[in-house]
């Protein structure tokens, strides 16, 4: 999400994040693709393979605690048993103990949400992927400077070549001012049309980008899209869309109200001092970023959006096909040890937090990480924190084979 400059090329996405987990894995070993499928194995050969990833995933717990994270929630599922845990405090100021069931901030997870709720329109006949999305917002032609149409699918799959607003918005103001303000899609979208289209905010020699760009301008252009179509707010639309049809009782759009009681907060470094960024205003209702929920609600979405629950199977099949490398219609996707297929979901990168929420492509493993990273000066490029969480995720799914 925020500070994914490291996101701007497909290359980052696949294959950095692949990146050796040595120090977590050492006494463990690589994890190869299993002979039989799952059900053929005997309950003798599931217990160490089980016990494997569950050591993944408790050692990575245990050495990121260690370097001052104030959290940890992470739940695998698995057709070799479920393993979860949570650790640490809610809050550095009540040091209340963390709980499997706090509510996180999620950060770009909410692009897949909102993906489904733009491909559920696209499921009703009211929006085509391949229509410019000035057919919709026909006032964007003259917001967004486009120098050519821009497609939904072009949206969804972050191809437009619209520069990300967040970076831009990074480089004029700090950081502190960022977060405290709330923008509307138009504010973050008039932001991003002072960069010119088909170059990168963070490099001043206007370096190129590749076909494949990430930018969170992409899905506030689409939340804007949803909420006119469907008449409504987007945490309303998400509600009704993502949380209701699959029963997630701790997932919802950030609100004006404060943070609930049981959520896990998240800090940073601002000039020397410690600042809570649980929930800032620059958040609130914000399609790219907002939302927040539990690791057992992600692992619910991820499962059910694979099976088919929330949209069409061949809608669901669009979002990862083989046809996109890297990224496709709001899911990141990576290779899976087990299979030919890929697992999907997201990766989060917001101030103070990273999560991981990837599935299987056939729903039958999960992974969701929730962290509230050890407090530090927030980055402006991809926290490679964020790409550590990302590395253990796939090491654990592809020893549940």
């Amino acid at each position: 999400m925020k500070m994914q400059t490291a996101f701007n090329s497909l290359i980052s996405i696949r294959f950095a994040i692949v990146a050796t987990v040595a120090i977590f894995l050492s006494a463990i070993g690589g994890c190869t693709a299993a002979p039989d499928p799952p059900d053929r194995q005997s309950p003798a050969e599931q217990a160490p393979t089980a016990q494997a990833f569950a050591s993944i995933l408790e050692k990575y717990t245990d050495d990121v605690v260690a370097l001052g994270a104030p959290s940890v929630h992470i739940q695998m599922n698995s057709q070799l048993g479920e393993w979860s845990k949570a650790v640490g405090v809610r809050s550095l100021e009540n040091q209340e103990p963390a709980q499997l069931t706090d509510q996180v901030h999620i950060g770009d997870v909410t692009m897949s949400m909102v993906a489904v709720s733009v491909l559920k329109l696209v499921d009703e006949g009211k929006v085509r992927l391949d229509d410019p999305i000035t057919q919709y917002l026909p006032e964007l032609g003259d917001l967004i400077n486009a120098p050519g149409a821009v497609s939904v699918r072009s949206l969804l799959s972050h191809r437009s070549g619209m520069p990300s607003y967040w970076e831009v918005l990074l480089k004029s103001t700090p950081m502190r001012d960022v977060l405290a303000k709330r923008m509307s899609y138009e504010e973050r979208l008039a932001v991003a049309a002072t960069v010119p289209w088909g170059t990168r905010a963070d490099t001043p020699a206007g370096e190129p980008v590749s076909e494949f760009s990430y930018s969170n301008s992409n899905y506030a252009v689409l939340g804007l899209l949803v909420e006119r179509l469907r008449g409504r707010g987007i945490g309303d639309i998400l509600a009704r869309d993502v949380a209701e049809p699959l029963g997630l009782q701790a997932t919802l759009m950030s609100r004006e109200e404060s943070a609930p009681e049981k959520m896990a907060h998240g800090y940073v470094l601002l000039g020397g001092e410690r600042v809570d960024t649980t929930l800032p205003a620059h958040d609130i209702g914000n399609a790219d970023s907002g939302v927040i929920s539990t690791v057992a609600d992600l692992n619910t979405f991820t499962a059910g959006l694979v099976q088919g629950k929330l949209l069409k199977a061949e809608t669901v099949k669009e979002m990862h096909s083989s046809t996109y490398e890297g990224y496709g219609l709001g899911l990141t996707l990576f290779d899976d040890a087990c299979s030919d297929s890929n697992y999907l979901g997201h990766v989060g990168d917001v101030p103070g937090y990273g999560t991981v929420a990837l599935t299987s492509a056939d729903g039958s493993r999960q992974v969701a990480m929730a962290v509230a990273l050890p407090p530090g000066s927030p980055r402006e490029e991809f926290d490679p924190r964020v790409n550590q969480m990302v590395n253990v995720a796939l090491e654990a799914l592809n020893m549940a084979c």
